[in-house]
């Protein structure tokens, strides 16, 4: 078992840095330097979606901003709340977004509330500005699982030789406290489907078809690929009726998703008949 640690090891601890650069007595961890470039790479999205679709691209990137910043708020508090079992005791962590932990359901609700405010005081059209959203919503989501794989957090089952699949798709990586041992990489394979939801969602929104429906298709995609990642995720949270709670957010989402994509296909379909 050691060998095969030590194989591991050689290979792949390459992939963790936590610490991206030091200047001086400034650290700028890796986790909040990818969870930045992607909110970043979502508003410049954001805004070239908004100028090819002629809308007003400075009121599209203050509901970015908004929206990034409701995001923040709601994932955090999310997260500490469904890890009150850990920060009970560490509330003077809640704060230290550098240390990984953010809620994607509480980062979901909070952009929505945001951007559901911006819409109403403008009085622009909801479905419109999610679909100039989404992708960058995407790109965002594929910085935060990679975020995570260098955190140590959402981190995956310890799995053993012999495990067939799990086995093969594991790697050296630490938990949240530091322990690293082979487990699924489950960061890697949040950061995987993630790509494939935002290809799914920019070949989408290029389509007619799907015009305003970009949102409820990424969210059901998304929250399909979430709810299976957390049969193998080890990290600690609580239960409902025996599930994960964050899955069980999931299917909800996903659910919801899907009922508001197949909903405006219809729609969609109807207005194309007459």
């Amino acid at each position: 078992m050691r060998r095969l640690c030590a194989v591991h090891r050689s290979r792949y601890t390459g992939l963790l840095y936590p610490v991206l650069f030091r200047l001086g007595p400034f650290t700028v961890p890796s986790y909040t330097a990818l969870l930045d470039i992607g909110l970043l790479g979502g508003v410049v999205i954001a805004h070239l979606a908004a100028r090819r679709r002629r809308l007003n691209h400075i009121r599209v990137l203050d509901t970015s901003l908004t929206a990034a910043l409701g995001g923040l708020i709601g994932a955090r508090v999310v997260y500490v709340v469904a890890n009150w079992a850990y920060y009970g005791d560490r509330v003077h962590q809640a704060l230290r977004l550098w240390d990984g932990g953010l809620a994607w359901h509480g980062g979901l609700i909070g952009g929505l509330v945001a951007v559901l405010a911006c819409c109403a005081i403008r009085r622009t059209s909801l479905r419109q500005t999610l679909d100039v959203l989404t992708p960058g919503a995407a790109v965002l989501a594929v910085c935060a699982w990679l975020g995570c794989l260098l955190a140590g957090c959402a981190y995956g089952l310890e799995t053993y030789p012999g495990q067939g699949l799990l086995w093969g798709l594991s790697l050296e990586l630490p938990d949240l406290y530091g322990t690293r041992v082979p487990r699924v990489a489950v960061q890697l394979l949040g950061a995987g489907w993630s790509a494939v939801v935002l290809v799914a969602v920019v070949i989408a929104g290029r389509c007619t078809r799907f015009e305003g429906l970009a949102f409820p298709l990424w969210l059901a995609l998304y929250s399909i690929g979430s709810f299976g990642l957390g049969f193998v995720r080890a990290d600690e949270i609580f239960l409902v009726a025996g599930w994960r709670a964050d899955q069980v957010a999931d299917l909800v989402l996903a659910a919801a998703g899907a009922i508001a994509l197949l909903v405006g296909l219809v729609k969609t379909r109807q207005v194309e008949r007459t």
